[in-house]
């Protein structure tokens, strides 16, 4: 095969440049994370443009949409914009009111209640002969008050490292502010010409690519578009209806703190897998402050209305996303949480949904090119021989009874 000399200069350079980025890491590392740092609010700016045209685009699709009036064209998109920012807007609001002074209460429950369980709950027997006499005294007399103080004090790190770490916290609270602002003004300019935008990454992405890739570049974001859509819409209307059923269900059990433990629950339903039961974990915790009993109560409801949610309501809300297997739900979650805390819980399950397609797609365009028939399933040999013996018995069962008859 012959090699041009224009393709060994290519070949040649990439290797040179390979070479500076690997001996001279730590000042090329520092150069992209300078790189990313000025580019954040412009990343913010596309996650924020994302989530209100997800709104936007509701909007303009019953926004007059049978009028041929030049006049509406023209007043679609403001009108549609201004309308999906200020939906978004009231119900972050609606949120922030009713959360926020919900979690400050629970947070107040939670450790000024502490010491009240603890004692309620030596009181039983059953508890008492699960943990030893020792523990129990131990924990009956335990000052609790001073623990708290000292926990709260070790966390702040002293008069002086809280003075420092509150100066951090107000320039980082800034800098966040700023970021947001500015991402918020790159999302408004994003959304008013979306389509030019689209456009002129288009045209980079086929000037960059050979048109096979370009075509399978296109259909891969298509794919990855519907999954991240499909899944926010789901799990915020799936976090709405679990708020709704919790608070209902607590209503008619005349459990306490309904309003708290169903917003609390509600919103940490849209952390996958794990957000459900952090609220329950919290929402048990607060009614045993009150009462053990109704904290039972509460327990055993919640984790029947989990199990009709997760069987009957989820599948049908997310009946139009990409399905995706819960081992590899799982899966997302804990890399996501491991490599991005709460914000890679979020969008890892999405991102393995696209991945988890693509995939489906490729192995099955591969197999069809290779021509190969399709694997038989994999049958459950252990239920086959349970099923073997049970018709033998049944066998046996008849033929006994027969006798007997005769």
């Amino acid at each position: 095969m012959n090699i041009e000399w224009k393709q060994l200069r290519k070949i040649g350079f990439s290797i040179f440049l390979l070479y500076l980025a690997i001996y001279y890491w730590h000042e090329v590392a520092k150069l992209i994370q300078t790189c990313f740092s000025a580019f954040i609010p412009v990343t913010v700016g596309i996650v924020i443009a994302y989530m209100i045209n997800i709104m936007m685009d509701m909007y303009e699709d019953y926004f007059f949409k049978k009028s041929d009036n030049p006049l509406v064209d023209k007043l679609r998109r403001p009108i549609c914009l201004i309308g999906a920012i200020l939906t978004i807007g009231i119900i972050i609001g609606v949120l922030v009111y009713l959360v926020i002074p919900e979690l400050v209460t629970s947070a107040t429950i939670l450790i000024g209640g502490i010491p009240k369980a603890v004692k309620q709950l030596a009181q039983y027997d059953w508890f008492q002969t699960i943990v030893p006499d020792n523990v129990v005294k131990r924990l009956v007399e335990m000052n609790w008050n001073d623990y708290i103080h000292s926990a709260m004090k070790f966390i702040k790190g002293g008069a002086g490292g809280f003075a420092g770490d509150a100066m951090n916290l107000a320039g980082s609270v800034f800098s966040t502010a700023v970021s947001a602002l500015l991402g918020f003004i790159f999302a408004i300019y994003f959304l008013g010409s979306k389509e030019k935008f689209q456009l002129q990454a288009l045209r980079v992405i086929r000037v960059t690519m050979k048109e096979p890739y370009y075509k399978r570049a296109l259909h891969y974001l298509s794919v990855g578009n519907r999954c991240f859509h499909n899944y926010i819409v789901g799990k915020i209307v799936d976090a709405i209806v679990v708020g709704i059923m919790c608070g209902i269900g607590m209503t008619l059990l005349r459990l306490p703190y309904v309003m708290m433990i169903s917003i609390f629950v509600g919103f940490t339903a849209l952390i996958p897998i794990v957000g459900t039961y952090v609220g329950i974990a919290a929402g048990a915790i607060i009614i045993l402050t009150v009462s053990p009993s109704e904290a039972l109560i509460f327990l055993i409801f919640i984790v029947i209305m989990i199990q009709f949610e997760a069987n009957v309501i989820y599948p049908k809300l997310m009946s139009n996303s990409v399905g995706l297997p819960g081992i590899w739900v799982l899966a997302a979650v804990t890399a996501g949480g491991t490599l991005g805390g709460i914000l890679g819980m979020l969008i890892g399950v999405p991102i393995a949904a696209t991945i988890y397609q693509i995939s489906k797609e490729i192995i099955k365009e591969r197999e069809m090119k290779l021509g190969l028939e399709k694997l038989p399933e994999i049958k459950n040999i252990s239920q086959e021989r349970w099923t073997k013996i049970k018709k033998i018995k049944d066998k046996a069962t008849k033929e006994i009874r027969g006798k007997e008859k005769k």
